[in-house]
């Protein structure tokens, strides 16, 4: 088998990250090229995600190379010092909108960010490949005791059971819950 290609550091970056499977928790680094935003990288790589420096579940030592199934990949959570996880500028006029992630084997609670006066129903219609969920707190069923809280983590909406609005928001310029009575039989309108 050849050896993975080299870092270089004039085209790509290096992005070390925590990876919830199914078979569990897997870190290592991603090489990301220097301009790519994160979330676009996972989307848009292929079937196969290079790892290296991969330490598997139940293992201490790492793997110089190990190649991840995109679409085994629940959550990922990128080192909280790569500034690019999504593209630049998509953040312009958005607000952030809490969220709870119906995950097979937890939830992940945390906020996102979609167009001020959007519905998250009206945001789920479009959304495709990694969900960018920030101020993420991780709790699965198995072991409370092992919540888990990451600056950003991104969900692959194909792997979600669900997702809700939160309880309580932290966000704000959202229009709210729609008020249903204003459709009823022989309101104005």
């Amino acid at each position: 088998m050849p050896a993975p290609p080299a870092f270089d550091p004039r085209t790509q970056r290096r992005v070390p990250a925590e990876c919830l499977s199914e078979a569990g928790w897997t870190r290592g680094v991603f090489h990301v090229p220097a301009s790519q935003a994160f979330a676009d990288y996972l989307q848009f790589t292929g079937t196969f995600l290079p790892l290296t420096d991969a330490v598997l579940p139940h293992a201490q030592a790492p793997l110089p190379f190990f190649a991840l199934h995109t679409a085994a990949l629940r959550l990922v959570a990128p080192d909280s010092s790569d500034g690019l996880v999504e593209t630049p500028g998509s953040r312009g006029i958005t607000s952030p909108w809490s969220v709870s992630c119906l995950l097979a084997d937890g939830v992940l609670q945390g906020s996102i960010d979609f167009l001020t006066n959007q519905r998250l129903s009206d945001f789920l219609k479009a959304a495709r490949g990694f969900l960018v969920v920030r101020n993420a707190v991780w709790q699965p069923f198995v072991s409370p005791e092992a919540t888990r809280e990451f600056p950003t983590a991104l969900v692959n909406i194909a792997l979600l059971a669900g997702i809700a609005d939160a309880p309580v928001q932290r966000g704000h310029g959202h229009p709210g819950r729609l008020d249903y009575g204003e459709f009823a039989e022989g309101a104005p309108g």
